[in-house]
């Protein structure tokens, strides 16, 4: 579970990822002590739930949460606000539809409380998710990879192989020619866009132009890009753009 907190209070913050740390060392703690480091930390990360201190000395934490929730895959992320003005509750809960609210000062075992509980269901969302969700199978001479096809950022062509880049991890699927995974993958999210390329349409952050014919492939919180050659350029910017 990827949990980010945003507080000023350098002291407070590092308390904070220690009562987390103590309930599970599989939690990823990301740390932020501006709304502006915070928006930094959700352009690399998917986060599952958003700890946030309402005084903050370029933006108040609401006006972050009001954020959080106009960007689509967090509208329903659990956002937890930590603050000494209890008044705001209300207005948290309506406007924002927070997950709870802890008042400082807090108790340790407050906070315990709302992470286990939280744990728990957003493990369970996850798992349901991974039952849901499509996976593709490529065949090797002896074994087998399946992949989620959400997770694939794009697939690269190197010599004789194919190289499947997705969100955490790079396969090497050795003696099979691009055209051959092409078909493997479902067409509705997948378009060649050059002849070492394929590429998960659902899954570009944006594209950028290069030169007079040229365009470049990016996505969220991946160093690698990926080109869209003059030849596939007109298809692809109309699957994009809509």
């Amino acid at each position: 579970m990827n949990i980010l907190v945003v507080e000023d209070n350098e002291y407070e913050i590092n308390n904070i990822a220690r009562v987390l740390q103590s309930i599970s060392k599989e939690f990823r703690i990301y740390k932020a002590l501006t709304g502006e480091e915070c928006f930094k930390v959700i352009e690399k990360a998917d986060i599952d739930l958003f700890i946030l201190d309402i005084e903050l000395p370029d933006i108040s934490g609401v006006k972050i949460a009001e954020k959080i929730r106009n960007i689509s895959k967090y509208e329903l992320t659990y956002i937890i606000f930590i603050t000494t003005h209890i008044y705001l509750q209300l207005e948290a809960f309506k406007t924002i539809h927070c997950y709870d609210f802890l008042e400082k000062p807090y108790k340790k075992e407050e906070l315990i409380k709302i992470i286990m509980r939280l744990s728990r269901g957003i493990s369970s969302e996850k798992q349901q998710n991974k039952l849901d969700r499509q996976q593709v199978s490529f065949q090797m001479k002896d074994f087998i990879i399946k992949v989620y096809i959400d997770e694939i950022l794009f697939v690269e062509a190197q010599k004789r192989n194919c190289i499947i880049h997705t969100k955490e991890k790079v396969y090497t699927i050795k003696s099979m020619a691009i055209k051959k995974v092409i078909e493997i993958l479902p067409k509705e999210c997948f378009m060649r866009t050059h002849r070492s390329y394929i590429v998960n349409l659902k899954n570009i952050h944006k594209i950028e132009k290069s030169e007079k014919n040229s365009w470049i492939i990016y996505f969220e919180g991946y160093f690698l890009p990926v080109y869209v050659s003059n030849s596939c350029k007109k298809e692809f910017l109309e699957l994009f753009c809509g």
